[in-house]
């Protein structure tokens, strides 16, 4: 169980690289940007064929009621937190001032 952060929320985040080579570490500050939407809200938004537009999924993740994760954008890249991926964790920022990272 994760706590899902408001969207603009100043985190901490920690992310390792895949061994198959689809997702390089990173750490830094970032920022909540979105949340990821349940399965539920997916599929109410996606098309006849099933397919998921940028629009559509950006819908579910505004209408969401029970998000199953966020997305905090880590030096311009977004970086998603979701409970079943224990290679991410994000830390909130409760300072002013910026993290040590």
């Amino acid at each position: 169980m994760i706590q899902i952060l408001p969207i603009g929320t100043p985190v901490w985040v920690a992310q390792a690289a895949r061994p198959d080579g689809t997702r390089r570490a990173l750490c830094g500050d970032g920022v909540v940007s979105t949340n990821v939407p349940c399965d539920v809200c997916l599929a109410q938004q996606s098309g006849p064929s099933r397919e998921m537009t940028p629009a559509a999924y950006a819908i579910a993740a505004v209408a969401c009621e029970e998000p199953v994760g966020f997305v905090a954008m880590v030096r311009g890249l977004p970086v998603t937190v979701t409970p079943d991926d224990n290679t991410v964790i994000a830390v909130p920022i409760t300072s002013d001032e910026r993290s040590a990272a």
